[in-house]
């Protein structure tokens, strides 16, 4: 499967203005507690949640507040971090971008300093949707052996996983198949806080509940595919199941998982370079234009001694953080003829991390070309 062929193919979608995408967002204030939050997103099946102050657009989500110890009272105010917002004139382009770097399920659209809406990565789908995909099978963009659990997994065991791989979905496995899968949204159902009682109370309620088995927690409405089954398949299935995966399975047994990321990553970025180089996750700050520079220059070097690239794909996430310092993750596929070469980084400096990546590629394909061709020397002499 080409990128630069998905590229194209998707540049009616990147392209799209993103007023005719947006829905009604779910609004707060720095002053609910953190019971009123998850009661907004757990009556309102959403995801995230937003606030504007001043010129600051404020969110937390579901991976947010799950991943936090609460005491009662607590106001969400110093747990809501920035994230980039939308004008209506702006692309679906762009709104992908800031979901797959930001690591959320919709952007806000701020107009004259109030926000008017979002751009919500289902209503992307939906556009996609449209686009005749049949030659994009799901075997080629599916994340293959995704972890699984089975009913007598703790749920504190479960939201450990949640936090530290950073992903949403556990498949439950009961009888060698999948039951249900355990959603983020789900586990945040039970770690509700009860309001106005003593924390003591509370701390021994929550460590009850966590410790407690899986069991029949979760979601059966699954939409489910085979590896070969197109993009328009996928995301029909996610769309009339209403989920935010798909299960991709054959003959029963899993082989791997569909999000709504693993769609949007089909709108990279692509970027001039001597490689065809794209990026997911692009950030809108700064630190755009360096890495930009980084990747290409790297590439650039990189093809004058090793000439059998085909492309380049850099995967950007913005992971969790304290305040407004995060933690960054940057994943590099370099695919030629032969093989998959991945190299990946985090850290709490997204330029630093780019250069540690850039630098590894460099050093560990460079050497292998040096190898590759003393060996043949060493043929040719013999």
């Amino acid at each position: 499967m080409s990128l630069d062929v998905i590229h194209e193919h998707m540049s009616a979608v990147v392209n799209t203005k993103v007023r005719s995408l947006m829905s009604k967002a779910t609004l707060i204030e720095p002053s609910f507690t953190l019971s009123q939050v998850m009661n907004k997103i757990i009556n309102g099946e959403t995801f995230d949640v937003f606030c504007q102050e001043k010129n600051h657009t404020l969110t937390i989500n579901v991976r947010d507040l799950i991943q936090h110890k609460y005491s009662v009272p607590m106001n969400v105010g110093p747990l809501l971090h920035s994230v980039p917002s939308l004008s209506e004139n702006d692309t679906v382009g762009k709104a992908a971008d800031i979901i797959t770097h930001n690591g959320i399920r919709a952007v806000p659209v701020v107009k004259d300093h109030e926000i008017i809406g979002v751009v919500e990565a289902k209503n992307i789908l939906k556009l996609i949707s449209n686009q005749d995909n049949k030659w994009i099978k799901a075997n080629q963009i599916f994340t293959p052996e995704p972890i699984v659990i089975d009913t007598d997994t703790p749920l504190s065991t479960a939201r450990r996983m949640m936090v530290d791989k950073k992903f949403d979905h556990l498949p439950v496995i009961k009888k060698d198949k999948v039951s249900h899968v355990l959603t983020s949204n789900h586990l945040l159902s039970v770690t509700l806080p009860p309001e106005r009682v003593g924390k003591r109370d509370i701390g021994s309620k929550m460590t009850r509940t966590l410790e407690s088995g899986v069991g029949n927690l979760g979601t059966n409405r699954m939409a489910t595919c085979a590896p070969l089954d197109n993009l328009n398949v996928v995301v029909d299935s996610m769309l009339h199941a209403d989920t935010t995966f798909c299960l991709v399975s054959l003959w029963d047994q899993l082989q791997g998982i569909i999000t709504y990321r693993d769609v949007l990553n089909l709108l990279s970025t692509k970027l001039k370079s001597t490689v065809p180089l794209f990026i997911v996750g692009m950030p809108l700050d700064d630190n755009a234009d360096i890495i930009k520079q980084k990747f290409t220059k790297a590439l650039d070097r990189l093809q004058k001694v090793y000439p059998d690239i085909q492309e380049a794909r850099v995967y950007i996430k913005k992971l969790h953080g304290v305040h407004n310092r995060f933690n960054y993750e940057v994943s590099t596929t370099i695919l030629t003829p032969h093989k998959r070469h991945i190299f990946t980084r985090t850290g709490f400096e997204l330029s630093k991390v780019t250069d540690e990546v850039a630098q590894l590629i460099l050093k560990t394909l460079a050497n292998r070309t040096k190898n590759r061709y003393k060996f043949s020397i060493r043929k040719m002499e013999r």
